[in-house]
């Protein structure tokens, strides 16, 4: 009895490792509340602006970019990231999605990257050589660069990686990990 449930939760475990280490794009519902909400907010930025579709094509285009690509447009950060936003280094990570010629897109919550912060005029020096860490992205179509735009009129933080459930930290794998090792412990 004891082999068999061991055998059991090793398999669970598997399962939930390798169904978490493929999934990257977005469920239907996933899809339908973030277009949704991102439309919204380009409502209340411009009421003439058209509405975003989401296309699952873009979702293949987020898995193969590298991190080093400009295009990709960030969902979840830390803090270290959020400090360059408020430093003026960088800007707002959501503001393509308030330029009136964008169309499209695809969102991935699996992609992660991190870099380290280098100098600028904008950068304060307590910032540099910190480690940025940055989750979930999305691309749009078409690519454009953005329109000047008014910043404070764009949704502040990370507010579509918390709408989606994106989590900085790893908890959930560590406990899974934990629980694992303990029923390994006491089964044998």
């Amino acid at each position: 009895m004891k082999t068999s449930l061991l055998f059991g939760f090793i398999l669970f475990h598997a399962l939930s490792v390798t169904i978490d280490a493929v999934k990257g794009g977005l469920s239907k519902d996933e899809q339908k509340k973030l277009v949704d909400e991102i439309n919204k907010d380009r409502k209340k930025f411009n009421g003439n602006f058209k509405d975003l579709t989401y296309d699952t094509e873009l979702e293949k285009e987020i898995t193969e970019a590298l991190c080093k690509k400009n295009y990709l447009i960030w969902l979840q950060w830390n803090s270290v990231h959020q400090d360059v936003f408020n430093s003026g280094g960088d800007s707002s990570p959501y503001v393509q999605f308030f330029d009136a010629r964008v169309e499209k897109i695809g969102c991935s919550k699996e992609i992660r990257c991190s870099s380290t912060v280098g100098g600028g005029p904008k950068i304060p020096k307590e910032l540099v050589g910190k480690e940025v860490i940055s989750l979930g992205g999305c691309v749009l179509r078409p690519d454009l660069a953005p329109n000047k735009i008014d910043e404070s009129l764009i949704p502040k933080g990370s507010k579509y990686g918390d709408l989606l459930g994106i989590m900085m930290s790893s908890s959930g794998r560590v406990f899974n990990l934990i629980v694992f090792l303990a029923i390994m412990v006491f089964y044998f």
